[in-house]
């Protein structure tokens, strides 16, 4: 289920989705840009598990990741926003889907070889360097990295990219490595 809805009536989506089952037009339930009590709501009255929700997270959107970083802090990056989406998709094996892992926070742009990002640019060469790979594949190695068991939604269609973009499960990245990443594509640690 794409986006929520204030209006949603779960009993409404809990029907769509038994008939859906029942026809066998759809085998496996998700959401997208859902926070936690928003899934609860749902998990009410829906029978089938709700195993995926598709969320933007990549280097350049690291909201989630900043928010259990800062907690306990006065940064603005301790801000809770997503209801500690992170840490709930982890606890109830829902796996995250990556959307957009490869666009700027703010403007609708690739970062990748983007001239605006130098010092990411930079990182992400010398690191694709050392891993064997490209900086697709880099940073969709960072966003696979972490243990939320997350899967890459590529939004591409050049098979070059694809090819790119599938090494990362082949790369691990190290922990050092991560965070020089995270780093570099401007967040801070407390």
């Amino acid at each position: 289920m794409h986006r929520p809805d204030t209006l949603m009536e779960p009993e409404e989506v809990a029907a769509a989705f038994d008939e859906l089952a029942t026809q066998g037009k759809v085998r496996h339930f998700g959401v997208s840009n859902h926070n936690p009590m928003q899934i609860k709501l749902l998990q009410k009255t829906v029978k089938q598990p709700l195993e995926a929700n598709q969320l933007q997270f990549g280097l350049m959107h690291t909201g989630m990741i900043d928010e259990g970083l800062y907690v306990n802090r006065k940064e603005t990056q301790a801000s809770e926003r997503d209801g500690e989406i992170l840490e709930f998709s982890r606890l109830k094996n829902m796996t995250i889907q990556a959307w957009s892992p490869y666009q700027a926070s703010s403007v609708k742009e690739v970062f990748i070889n983007n001239d605006r990002f130098p010092e990411l640019n930079q990182k992400l060469a010398e690191l694709a360097e050392k891993y064997h790979t490209t900086p697709n594949g880099l940073a969709s190695a960072w966003v696979l990295r972490h243990p939320a068991n997350m899967q890459i939604i590529a939004g591409t269609m050049n098979s070059k990219r694809i090819e790119e973009i599938a090494q990362a499960s082949e790369i691990q990245l190290s922990r050092k490595d991560w965070y020089q990443l995270y780093l570099s594509a401007g967040n801070g640690l407390p």
